[in-house]
């Protein structure tokens, strides 16, 4: 059968081929069949066997597992094999070699198994074997190829194959011939009849074979549509009138039956044909009202089949040729005269695509879902082609985005009556502030731009959050960045003589209020209060509040001087700006447990220590004018802000010290302002020094000895940083100790009286107080060798300046320079001789005092320093004083040391013990 049938593909390849490759067509069909043939024939031989062999398995049974095999089985030939399978005789055992000892007992089979000529293992479970692999296309297709050609009445499809060929060959001849000749007229008409026909049948066949029917019924209107559009082609066949309402009633015809059998690709054929009208009945007039009002037509048909058969791929075709013819025609044929006949359509049309997705999300197969593409895609086609409409006109643009902004947002509130429109309505909504966003840029200025923008971050933000969206959070986050990006391109640097209600801190204060509103919904939205983007949104609205300040004290020092006055007005106004920052903090603390606006006064206090010392430097009066209340202001913000901050040490404790610092240096610039106001001669530089100071000081006091009191308002709180409060003070009050060891001290309208001074009575408490920590240090304290070495340079330091001082003050030079910085070379002091006589002296006297008191009392430091100022003394009377011996003043200071030394041996001749020391 193989051959004949390969014989039959040989005469069919020689019919089909050319007359020069018929040798070539009978040899590639004869081959081709009797491969296909010999391939079928060892694929049948290879499934008996498998179903042999399967049946003999199966027969067979499972091995018992406690049978144990002989090490090795004689191979018996085949036929003998199959006839002891049969045997009822137990087979023999084998002589050679031994079996092998098993775990498993080896006794006998009961009933004989049949030895195979070859070693076969026991099946497997039928539960463990993998299923078979499916399989694939080309086997499918292979097989059913088979099948056909081997499998069934094979003469009768051969004879149909033959059958075939020769009808195929008649039809060549017949047209060659020319008996196939008819006019092209009746060529479309039988092509149409034919169709009808096709309709016909498969409108009957539909009920029996839903499948095919609607096969047929598709392609009979295809074939219609297709026989319109080339009989229009066709000269004088088709008028174009005629054929747009051939393509309306195909359209009509098969909307209607889509409908009536619920049939979606059925409708899709016939809008196709519908859409694709005007593109292939085109007669090139260009009329666009007719374009547009045909597709009017058609839209209207897919949005009232949207209420009743929400297909989603009639609609997306339906906008995807809309849109796209639409654009095509605007590219090529739209001129700015044409504005009023194409902008109805393009509204109309805009609003039909709006209102479909609402029907799918009503009516489709499943409800809520959301068509995103026409939801969202409608408005990013259409805004673009009415830019394009309006040629860039930006007022016209404004009110058109405002326009689509409308029909979103009213959109979105109708659709919080359907549960099932949530995320519809959300989408709208989202829409809908894109849109207003959109409006503000291009009706307003990029300065209010920015502040529009900043706002509608925040209703975006928000809207987020509450829907659980991501993209909308982003988006709010993002205008937030554009909103300051914005502002910056448009920054003009300019003052505007308005206080505070002018463009630029207006703009300002509504990016601070849009950034903080978002860096809060942010935080909000953790549990812990902290999150990365709330972070960087809070520090940029603390970055909009202080350029909004810098702003307004520039402003008012700037219009204060236009006015005719000094520049009086910088570090007061500062003053005004960190009070009102710390109130604005203390008032959103209280409205909430948010943690971000503390950072507001921790970062505006340390300033106001800056804004003191420009003011004063502006005037220093100022504390007495009414700029002063400035300061009042200040206290008041502290006092407020302060207790809101319980639970942030780090930023109470920088508020509070920042705060302190300030006022107590005001106030003690104030207090030397008010002396020097009240005395008619001019304070001496050691009040101008030391006055400024002494609040500092007492206020380090009361942290000493009445912590509480000094720490109001917070009281107990201040117990976690009044340790960096003390350290703080006492770096300061160091250093004035330091710097003041070289001025002149000079104390009028007082007398100079040595240590009696302002300077040296300042340096004094700064010793005794120096003293008093290294007494309360425990003995074992480790800083205890570091606070005594200090005191000892610190009581040499004091009384070697207040020797050099006294010798400058009542030596023959007297005083030169101003009181507020009394210029004194101390090097040329240091080399007079009373100076070198007096130092001599003084040392000895302590030296000998601290030699005496650390023997009596066994204080071996105390004995040390006194050594220690002794043995200066005795290189100095080597080094320096020698040269002096010429001199009355040398001379005394030799006989003073030398008595007091004798006056040392004579009280205390050794020092004191360790063990003296240590009790």
């Amino acid at each position: 059968m193989i051959w004949v049938l390969a014989f039959a593909a040989a005469l069919m390849g020689a019919l089909l081929a050319s007359e020069a490759e018929a040798v070539f067509g009978f040899g590639a069909g004869f081959l081709i069949v009797a491969a296909l043939g010999l391939l079928h024939r060892q694929s049948s031989r290879i499934d008996a066997l498998t179903a042999r062999l399967r049946d003999l398995e199966a027969r067979r049974g499972p091995q018992p597992e406690s049978r144990a095999r002989p090490a090795e089985a004689p191979t018996p030939e085949p036929s003998r094999t199959v006839a002891e399978s049969t045997s009822p005789a137990a087979a023999p055992a084998p002589e050679e070699p031994p079996p092998i000892p098993s775990m498993v007992d080896a006794k006998p089979a009961a009933t004989p198994s049949p030895s195979p000529a070859f070693e076969r293992p026991a099946p497997r479970p039928a539960a463990s074997r993998a299923p078979p692999a499916e399989p694939d296309a080309i086997e499918r297709f292979a097989a059913r190829l088979r099948v056909f050609l081997f499998e069934g009445n094979v003469p009768v499809k051969l004879g149909l194959l033959v059958s075939l060929f020769g009808v195929a060959a008649l039809i060549r001849y017949a047209a060659s011939a020319g008996w196939l000749t008819v006019p092209v007229s009746m060529r479309y008409a039988g092509i149409a009849l034919a169709a009808i026909a096709m309709l016909v049948y498969g409108l009957k066949q539909v009920r029996e074979r839903p499948a095919f029917g609607l096969s047929l019924q598709g392609g009979a209107i295809g074939i219609l549509l297709l026989t319109v559009f080339g009989s229009f082609r066709v000269p004088d066949l088709l008028p174009a009138g005629l054929a747009f309402a051939l393509v309306l009633v195909l359209v009509a015809g098969a909307a209607v039956l889509a409908i009536r059998q619920n049939a979606v690709w059925l409708a899709v054929i016939g809008f196709l044909g519908g859409y694709l009208a005007p593109i292939l009945l085109s007669t090139g007039s260009g009329n666009h009202v007719a374009l547009f009002s045909y597709y009017a037509l058609l839209n209207g048909a897919v949005f009232a089949m949207a209420w009743v058969r929400p297909w989603r791929a009639l609609n997306l075709m339906g906008f995807v040729f809309t849109f796209g013819v639409g654009a095509l025609w605007g590219a090529k044929y739209f001129r700015p005269e044409l504005f009023s006949t194409t902008e109805p359509f393009l509204v109309a049309f805009f609003l039909m695509y709006v209102t479909i997705p609402v029907a799918y999300a009503l009516k489709g197969r499943e409800p809520g879902k959301v068509d995103a593409t026409l939801l969202f895609g409608t408005p990013l086609i259409a805004f673009p082609m009415q830019v394009a409409l309006l040629d860039g006109e930006t007022m016209p643009l404004a009110f058109s985005a405002l326009a689509v902004a409308a029909v979103y947002l009213l959109l979105a509130l109708w659709s919080r009556r359907e549960e099932k429109l949530r995320v519809l309505g959300q989408s709208a909504a989202a829409l809908g502030l894109a849109f207003a966003t959109l409006a503000v840029p291009l009706a307003l200025s990029a300065r209010w731009t920015s502040a529009t923008w900043a706002l509608q971050g925040v209703a975006l933000l928000w809207l987020g959050q509450t829907q659980q969206r991501r993209w909308p959070q982003a988006a709010g986050v993002g205008l937030q960045v554009l909103a300051g990006l914005a502002y910056v391109a448009s920054f003009e640097h300019g003052h505007d003589g308005t206080a505070v209600l002018n463009a630029h801190t207006l703009n300002l204060l509504l990016l601070v209020a849009g950034a903080g509103a978002c860096a809060w919904l942010l935080d909000r939205a953790h549990e812990n209060q902290r999150s990365a983007g709330g972070a960087l949104l809070a520090a940029a609205a603390l970055g909009w509040w202080f350029w909004a300040g810098a702003r307004e004290v520039e402003r008012l020092d700037n219009v204060y001087a236009s006015t005719g006055g000094a520049d009086l007005e910088l570090g007061a106004g500062w003053l005004l700006f960190v009070a009102l920052s710390a109130l604005l903090a203390a008032w959103l603390r209280r409205l909430s447990d948010w943690r971000k606006p503390a950072w507001l006064p921790a970062l505006a206090m340390p300033t106001a220590v800056f804004a003191v010392v420009v003011a004063y430097l502006e005037s220093s009066s100022w504390l007495s004018q009414p700029r002063g209340f400035t300061l009042l202001a200040l206290a008041v913000a502290m006092v407020a802000v302060l207790p809101t901050m319980r639970g942030l040490t780090g930023r109470q404790a920088t508020t509070h010290i920042s705060a302190l610092a300030a006022l107590t240096l005001a106030l003690g610039l104030g207090i030397r302002e008010g002396l020097e106001a009240i005395n008619a001669e001019a304070l001496g530089d050691g009040w101008r020094w030391i006055l400024p100071w002494l609040p500092l000081a007492a206020l380090t006091a009361l942290l000493l000895r009445r912590p509480t009191l000094a720490a109001w308002p917070v009281g107990a709180d201040a117990q976690g940083y009044r340790r960096i409060a003390l350290g703080l003070a006492l770096l300061v009050l160091g250093s004035v100790w330091v710097v003041t060891q070289v001025v002149a001290g000079t104390a009028a309208p007082l007398p100079w009286v040595p240590l009696l001074n302002p300077v040296e009575l300042f340096q004094l408490i700064g010793v005794l107080g120096l003293a008093a920590w290294l007494k309360g240090l425990p003995p074992q304290a480790p800083t205890r060798p570091i606070a005594a070495v200090a005191l000892g340079a610190a009581v040499f330091t004091l009384m070697t300046m207040a020797t050099l001082r006294a010798s400058w003050h009542w030596g023959a030079e007297g005083f030169a320079g101003t009181p507020w910085m009394t210029s004194v070379d101390w090097g040329d002091v240091a080399s007079w001789t009373v100076s070198q006589a007096a130092l001599s002296v003084v040392w000895s006297l302590a030296g000998v005092v601290c030699w005496v008191l650390g023997s009596r009392r066994g204080s071996r430091p105390l004995w040390t320093f006194g050594a220690l100022l002794l043995a200066a003394v005795l290189l100095k009377l080597l080094l320096v004083d020698r040269e002096n011996l010429g001199d009355l003043l040398g001379i005394v200071s030799f006989l003073t040391v030398g008595g007091l030394l004798v006056i040392v041996g004579r009280l205390a001749p050794r020092p004191p013990s360790r063990l003296e020391a240590s009790e």
